[in-house]
C-alpha cells in the first residue's frame, strides 16, 4: 500500500511536466504546417473515397454539466452537480487515430453524512459539539486531459469516436454547504437544523489523477464548423481526501475519490 501510494504521488507530480512537453512539442508541429499555407493530408482507406481530406489540426470548445459522486470505503455519502468548460487541440496521427490534449474548468464533488460526538472528549454538549451534518462539496479545479481517440470509418459528415486517457487536475477551491443539526440546548430536547457553507480546501489533496473514458459524435453545422456531443466518465485514481472518518475519529477513516460523469455539447474548427 505505501509502495501504491509513492507510486501515486511520483506520477502526479510528473503528469503536468509529461502535458506540458506533449503541448509544447505539438505547437510545434503546428507552426510547421502552418507554414505550408493550407496543407493537408489526404488520408485513403477503404470505408472513405479516396479524395476525402483531412486537415491534422482541429481545436474546440465545450461546456456542459458534471454529475458527480464520491467514492469510498465509508459509508453514507451521496451525488451532486457541478460544471465543467474548457477547450481542446486535437492532432490526428494517422487514419482514424488522434491524440488530444485539453485545458478545462471542472466541478467535481458530492455528498456525506457526519456524525460528530466530542463530548466523549470532555467538551460540553451543544450543537457544535455533538451533531449529524450533511454536506455538499463543490471542488474547483483546472484540468488537463491526455487523449488518444478512434474515429469510426463511417461516412464523412457523421463522424462517431471513442477515447480513453488520463488527466492531472489542480483543486484550488472547496466549497461546502451543510446541514448542521442537533440538540439547540443541553438537557433540553429542542432538535435545531443550522445552514452554511464553509471552505475547507485545506481538508482535500491540492493534486489528483483520473482515468477517462469516453465517447463523441461531430455533426455538421457550417462548411468549416462541427457540433460536438461529448460524454464520459471520469474515475478517481487518487484520493482526493485522505483518512475521511464519517464518525469523526481518528484511526477509523478510509480514502475518497471524486468520480464524475459529463455531458457537454461544443463546437469544432479544422485549422
Amino acid at each position: 500500500m505505501f509502495s501504491l501510494f509513492n507510486t501515486n504521488r511520483r506520477l502526479s507530480a510528473i503528469l503536468p511536466s509529461l502535458c506540458i512537453c506533449l503541448l509544447t512539442f505539438t505547437l510545434l508541429n503546428f507552426q510547421s504546417t502552418a507554414a505550408n499555407a493550407q496543407a493537408v493530408d489526404t488520408i485513403s482507406g477503404s470505408n472513405f473515397s479516396s479524395d476525402t481530406t483531412v486537415k491534422r489540426f482541429e481545436i474546440g470548445l465545450v461546456a456542459g454539466a458534471s454529475f458527480n459522486y464520491l467514492a469510498t470505503g465509508q459509508p453514507h455519502t451521496g451525488a451532486n452537480t457541478g460544471v465543467t468548460a474548457g477547450f481542446s487541440l486535437n492532432y490526428t496521427l494517422f487514419r482514424g487515430v488522434s491524440l488530444q490534449l485539453e485545458a478545462n474548468f471542472l466541478q467535481q464533488g458530492g455528498r456525506t453524512v457526519l456524525f460528530k460526538d466530542d463530548t466523549r472528549l470532555g467538551l460540553p454538549e451543544s450543537i457544535d459539539t455533538k451533531n449529524v451534518t450533511n454536506s455538499s462539496y463543490i471542488l474547483n479545479s483546472i484540468e488537463v486531459p491526455l487523449l488518444v481517440h478512434y474515429t469510426f470509418p463511417i461516412k464523412q459528415s457523421w463522424q462517431p469516436s471513442v477515447y480513453i486517457g488520463a488527466s492531472y487536475a489542480n483543486t484550488f477551491n472547496v466549497k461546502e454547504n451543510y446541514q448542521k443539526t442537533g440538540d439547540l440546548l443541553p438537557g433540553e430536547d429542542i432538535i435545531a437544523t443550522v445552514s452554511g457553507s464553509r471552505n475547507p480546501t485545506t481538508n482535500f489533496n491540492t493534486s489528483k489523477m483520473n482515468f477517462i473514458i469516453g465517447a463523441n459524435l461531430k455533426l455538421p453545422l457550417t462548411s468549416r464548423v462541427q457540433l460536438l456531443i461529448d460524454m464520459r466518465y471520469l474515475n478517481g485514481l487518487t484520493p482526493s481526501r485522505e483518512n475521511y472518518s464519517y464518525m469523526d475519529k481518528v484511526g477509523f477513516g478510509s480514502d475518497i475519490r471524486a468520480n464524475s460523469f459529463l455531458s457537454r455539447l461544443g463546437v469544432i474548427m479544422p485549422l
